[in-house]
């Protein structure tokens, strides 16, 4: 009897030790966010095909897509997670092979020889967002023009460079770059800028709460990316290889599944909401 227990001991801490840690590096928000979603949906991301929440941004669910793919792959793993103050941090943390995986979808733009992107997450011309001003504003009550929109300051994060390429491609050429510690929204506010460029929440007045206050789109214009978003987990990495394949074989299923183009559209990246509305182009036309 003690051999048999001693040999299924031995056999509990081999497959321990067997388990491939992934490790993911994120801000804390996301992070604590995808933790308040897995235990609000039942604590097993496996078994969640309902992604919507008051915490259900796009990072958040695009977190628990990731972790989804994982647990249906035949990839032996743990998590880690490890906290990051910014996204350019977090990349080159991912590209040195400190960690294994970057939070969330990126821009395939971000990739280069040190990593590996899984298939598209969010496909070409699919990822949108729109001018956001507090709500109240005069620009909500006017018919804005195409080349009074293209007039206008907006303004978005300093480091949000694929953003600032496509509005610049447009025609956008008053374009505030704000520092990490300047709050868009506190900005918003105090009417220190008047038009922020930001991504579409999934509520019926596509509206954004904060505790600044609340924040609307100019209607009926809208900003489609030519670029598709992909997972990044690093080559550096000794476990980044079996990694990605993991992540790509879990993301097949849930592409079969039909659950990434749901939660694409219960976290409001995909908005039916804004489908007719006009995207703006690189002529502005």
């Amino acid at each position: 009897m003690r051999a048999w227990i001693a040999s299924v001991l031995v056999c509990l801490s081999l497959h321990s030790v067997a388990a491939t840690e992934v490790s993911i590096i994120g801000d804390i928000g996301t992070i604590s966010n995808y933790q308040q979603l897995l235990e609000l949906k039942g604590g097993d991301p496996a078994k969640i095909t309902d992604y919507r929440s008051a915490v259900s941004d796009r990072a958040t669910v695009s977190l628990l897509l990731m972790v989804q793919a994982l647990s249906l792959s035949s990839l032996n793993h743990s998590l880690v997670f490890t906290y990051s103050p910014n996204t350019g941090r977090s990349l080159r943390e991912v590209k040195k092979g400190s960690v294994a995986v970057y939070q969330s979808d990126i821009w395939e733009s971000e990739f280069d020889t040190s990593t590996y992107k899984s298939r598209a997450v969010i496909a070409k011309n699919t990822f949108e967002k729109g001018f956001y001003v507090k709500q109240g504003s005069a620009l909500l009550e006017q018919d804005l023009k195409i080349e009074q929109l293209l007039d206008s300051q907006v303004a978005l994060g300093k480091t949000w460079y694929q953003d600032i390429a496509q509005l610049e491609q447009i025609g956008f050429t008053k374009i505030k770059k704000l520092n990490r510690n300047q709050s868009l929204f506190g900005l918003l506010s105090k009417e220190r800028i008047s038009i922020a460029f930001l991504e579409f929440p999934n509520n019926s007045e596509l509206a954004i709460y904060d505790q600044y206050g609340v924040f609307l789109p100019i209607p009926n214009y809208k900003v489609s990316f030519t670029q598709s978003r992909h997972f990044m987990v690093s080559k550096q990495h000794p476990s980044g290889k079996k990694i990605a394949e993991a992540i790509d074989q879990g993301l097949d299923i849930l592409f079969s599944m039909g659950l990434v183009q749901k939660a694409l559209e219960q976290s409001g990246v995909a908005q039916k909401r804004v489908e007719n509305w006009q995207a703006l182009t690189q002529t502005g036309e």
